[in-house]
């Protein structure tokens, strides 16, 4: 319906314009023939006209001299003067064929006729030789001369009239074409007040449509559901439409509802998590602002006296996160940040993570502070006292130590076989008692932080080899052979510090020493995994660690169970706390060809 409306109404203005065009050719082209005709039937009786008087000047030219002069015995030639009068006498029709009503025209032509039957009728004297006397002659001769005068004066007389005759058609034809021009421009304001009424036809049943559409999706998108389109008129072909945007609007609304409940029960869950959760909670936007915080988080600003923002620790930490792209979360209490809350101390432990929405449209951070105030001081509680005990107990043990050695170099008093067994043993546990509080005395220091590193580029290749040397003997003991790999490469400086790197390559060589059995083979080898670290594996051929102490081994006083070796479970503790302070890597691989490789990553210089 809606394609034949638009195909009527421009049908009705191509016909509007063909027409207008068609009758603006048809009058131009009748004003241009009936100007040509006037032309051409006045410019013919003027050429007449003139031809006229040229003729009559050539016969008299011929003839008028010989009327002038004495009579003569031939006979003068008459052929000329025949054939010019026939010439006359068509010139002479062409003027009456003029056909004009007009008085003077027709006055004029009659009079020409007498003049032109005049002037014949004296010629046709002279050649008959009437006018023989030569007082006949010169009457004859005054006569032609004004019948001549008469012709030519007729002759003008019918060229003015013929010049005034096309004047005046060209009068006419001047009010004529102003009454086309009239008659065109009355089609043309036709045409346009009927183009203008389907014009404003079209844009009340098709563009207004459009424009309320347009509107009314608008409104949509501004959240203004209650809108409806009202519907158009019958047979319009808009009703489809504004019943499927009534339709959408509907739709919309409810959804927008749904939406809401369910927006409103996520802020509620929330909300409620959010209060459950003791840690401050800070829920930030890709800009840092704050978007959300709990409760707990409320309080500690105000306590703080940063209302509204993050500590100013917390947002050096932040910025360095999004700098990065990467997430803070440490697990480690010591590198909790401290906090002054009315005079008191508090140590709060940041993790600090980026999160995204499943089309990652939406994205922020959360940051929770974790209080570790009281982990911390369990902590130093615990490390103080073992230090304290291990002082404590350290001073009388190397007086006991002493008195033993004395009793076994005999000084005092020779000792019998059982005596000397007696304090042999006593001795060989006061020994181990005192690599036991060495031990201890050495987590305490690692654990308290003050284990002092003298950083220095160091030759891995050195350090090794001081290992491989130092425990040659308790592996021949063991009929172990150790074998060193990599050696031959060229491998860059790492920093660390030497004796500390050493002591944990000594840790791991002899734990490797312990658990293999006899005749196997312990392998250190130097490898390069990445550009940043320079790695040592210790691979030993032992029965492996269990799976479920694999994830423990690194914890201390840790030991797999049925371990029939020496030691407290410290060792690899007190390796861990060395190369995390050399911002270095201890671990456990898998075991593959029934081999246990450990290995570190030492940062290279």
């Amino acid at each position: 319906m809606l394609r034949l409306k638009l195909f009527y109404g421009l049908l009705t203005i191509i016909l509007l314009l063909w027409s207008v065009g068609a009758a603006a050719l048809l009058l131009m082209g009748d004003t241009v023939t009936r100007f040509d005709n006037r032309l051409r039937m006045d410019y013919r009786s003027i050429d007449a006209a003139q031809t006229m008087r040229t003729l009559t000047a050539t016969i008299n030219t011929r003839y008028l001299p010989s009327l002038a002069g004495a009579p003569t015995e031939h006979v003068l030639d008459r052929t000329l003067y025949d054939e010019l009068k026939k010439e006359i006498q068509v010139k002479q029709n062409i003027i009456h064929s003029d056909g004009s009503n007009d008085e003077r025209w027709q006055g004029v032509v009659t009079r020409l006729d007498s003049a032109v039957a005049s002037y014949f009728e004296g010629y046709e004297t002279f050649f008959a030789g009437l006018a023989q006397t030569r007082g006949d002659r010169e009457k004859l001769l005054q006569f032609q001369s004004t019948q001549t005068q008469r012709l030519t004066d007729l002759s003008e007389n019918v060229m003015t009239l013929a010049e005034e005759k096309l004047f005046s058609g060209a009068s006419q034809l001047r009010s004529e074409s102003g009454k086309n021009t009239l008659f065109v421009g009355t089609l043309v304001l036709l045409g346009t007040s009927v183009a203008a009424l389907i014009y404003f036809q079209l844009v009340r049943q098709l563009v207004d449509p459009v424009a309320n559409l347009r509107r009314s999706i608008e409104e949509i998108r501004n959240g203004n559901f209650e809108l409806t389109m009202p519907e158009p008129g019958q047979g319009s072909e808009f009703s489809n439409v504004v019943s499927a945007f009534n339709d959408m609007a509907s739709e919309l609304k409810v959804r927008r509802g749904e939406n809401d409940e369910s927006l409103l029960r996520a802020n509620f869950v929330n909300r409620a998590i959010l209060e459950a959760i003791p840690s401050p909670v800070f829920v930030l936007g890709d800009d840092t602002g704050i978007v959300q915080i709990n409760p707990a988080a409320e309080q500690l600003t105000e306590e703080l006296g940063v209302t509204g923002r993050l500590p100013l620790k917390i947002q050096r930490i932040l910025d360095e996160c999004r700098e990065k792209s990467a997430h803070f979360l440490p697990e480690d209490p010591r590198e909790a940040l401290l906090f002054r809350i009315h005079e008191e101390e508090f140590y709060y432990l940041p993790r600090i993570f980026r999160f995204e929405s499943e089309n990652a449209t939406e994205s922020g951070w959360a940051v929770l502070l974790h209080n570790v105030s009281r982990i911390r001081w369990l902590d130093d509680m615990k490390t103080n006292l073992i230090s304290t005990v291990s002082h404590e107990i350290k001073t009388p043990l190397t007086g006991i130590r002493m008195v033993l050695h004395l009793l076994l170099e005999e000084r005092s008093s020779q000792l019998d076989e059982m005596q000397k067994l007696m304090v042999t043993s006593a001795n060989e546990d006061c020994e181990r008692l005192l690599v036991t509080l060495n031990t201890l005395l050495d987590l305490s220091r690692a654990e308290s932080g003050t284990t002092h590193l003298a950083l220095a580029p160091v030759s891995m290749k050195d350090s090794v080899a001081r290992t491989a040397h130092l425990y040659q003997r308790a592996a021949a003991a063991g009929d172990l052979e150790i074998v060193t790999e990599g050696d031959e490469n060229d491998y860059p400086q790492v920093r660390a510090d030497p004796v500390r790197l050493d002591e944990v390559l000594n840790n791991l060589v002899s734990n490797a020493i312990k658990h293999s059995p006899r005749g196997g083979r312990v392998t250190i080898r130097q490898s390069q995994p990445d550009a940043d670290y320079l790695r040592v594996s210790v691979f030993d051929q032992g029965a492996g660690v269990p799976d479920d102490s694999q994830s423990r081994i690194f914890e201390r006083f840790y030991r797999a169970p049925g371990q029939k070796s020496d030691g407290v479970g410290l060792g690899l503790f007190i390796s861990r706390e060395i190369m995390r302070a050399h911002e270095g890597r201890i671990g456990l691989r898998e075991r593959t060809n029934d081999l246990t490789e450990f290995y570190i990553d030492v940062p290279i210089a």
